[in-house]
């Protein structure tokens, strides 16, 4: 019983081995993040396997000369705002985490039209941490200053 289940297991990794890396994940939104004398790459992966439901923000802290090098090269500053940006026919916009950058506090959401764009909504501490207590994903964050992987 146990070897039928390897096979049928194994056909399925067959199948979604046939999927090129390039039609597995798709990099979405993706921008910079400046804050005070913090910078942060912000980049959204997204699963583009049928029946895979997996779209997250991942928050990378890096230096100032790799924000730099990011923003030559074409990387756009993120847009900070008051106001949680509203759905319009054609815009979808969706709550993904909230993020807590020493005293500052985030929500993030994926704002999607023709682009796809990470807008960072403005709220207090006080409310950061109500929402995570209430279930509110944070957003992952990664340290990637002074790292030679």
């Amino acid at each position: 019983m146990g070897k039928m289940r390897n096979t049928r297991n194994l056909s399925l990794f067959n199948n979604l081995n046939n999927m090129s890396s390039d039609e597995v994940f798709e990099i979405g939104a993706n921008c910079l993040l400046v804050l005070k004398n913090r910078f942060f790459a912000v980049v959204e992966i997204e699963s583009e396997v049928p029946g895979v439901d997996l779209e997250v923000f991942v928050i990378i802290r890096i230096d100032e000369q790799t924000a730099m090098q990011l923003h030559d090269a074409g990387l756009e500053f993120c847009e900070i705002v008051n106001r949680i940006p509203e759905a319009t026919e054609g815009v979808n916009v969706e709550f993904k985490c909230i993020f807590i950058n020493k005293n500052q506090a985030f929500a993030l959401f994926d704002v999607e039209d023709d682009f796809d764009e990470a807008v960072f909504v403005r709220i207090s501490l006080d409310e950061a941490k109500r929402l995570i207590r209430r279930g509110a994903m944070q957003c992952t964050v990664i340290d990637a200053r002074n790292t030679d992987c």
